[in-house]
């Protein structure tokens, strides 16, 4: 399949973000319009995840017990009206095998969350973001971890404090912990998060 254009790729964005069926496919063009990659040894890791994108069974995640990472993930995504990121299968796939960064991290983005403990809030998003920030994916990514932050006086005024706790937290999560957006989380959701943590080196503190 050839290339889409500039204009091709602006106008699947529109019409993916206007459908729900279709925001899965969001990841893929955007990346493609970008053209972000992540640094080359980071790249060098994503081959186990290039173009894996199982579909979540939500059902299947509300069978398994509390405690586990598909469960929670499950719990976040319903207190948060959110909805897991769905690849379509209408991308071509050498596409979304050379913007697997993006992609895939555009799919764990909320397991992240889960992960690490921070809610959905605006300090939980920079908290998020630190962790991006601490594992290093990328240039771009490590500057938007920073503007996370610097943005934080708008998103949440009274809530300064807080966010600056999460992107300290976040930070050092990122920097201890394996790299996230390498691992198949998706095969790991029947599994315990507290062991599950230990594993992938995500500590967590209250500090």
């Amino acid at each position: 399949m050839s290339e889409l254009s500039t204009l091709e790729l602006l106008r699947k964005i529109r019409e993916a973000q206007a459908n729900p069926a279709l925001i899965g496919d969001v990841p893929v063009y955007k990346g493609e319009l970008s053209r972000a990659r992540a640094r080359p040894e980071v790249e060098a890791q994503l081959d186990r995840v290039r173009g894996y994108a199982p579909p979540v069974e939500l059902d299947a995640l509300a069978q398994l017990p509390d405690g586990t990472l598909g469960r929670e993930y499950l719990r976040f995504l319903q207190s948060n009206d959110l909805h897991p990121i769905t690849l379509t299968g209408n991308c071509d796939p050498e596409m979304v095998a050379r913007n697997a960064f993006t992609v895939r991290y555009a799919i764990i983005h909320d397991m992240v969350h889960v992960l690490t403990g921070f809610d959905a809030s605006w300090p939980g998003e920079v908290g998020v973001w630190a962790v991006v920030g601490g594992q290093n994916y990328s240039r771009g990514f490590r500057v938007a971890a920073f503007m996370a932050l610097v943005v934080a006086p708008l998103r949440c005024p009274l809530r300064l404090g807080e966010a600056w706790r999460s992107f300290r937290r976040g930070w050092r999560i990122g920097k201890q912990a394996k790299l996230l957006v390498a691992i198949r989380l998706e095969e790991h959701f029947a599994r315990p998060l507290d062991q599950l943590r230990a594993e992938l080196g995500v500590v967590l503190s209250s500090d």
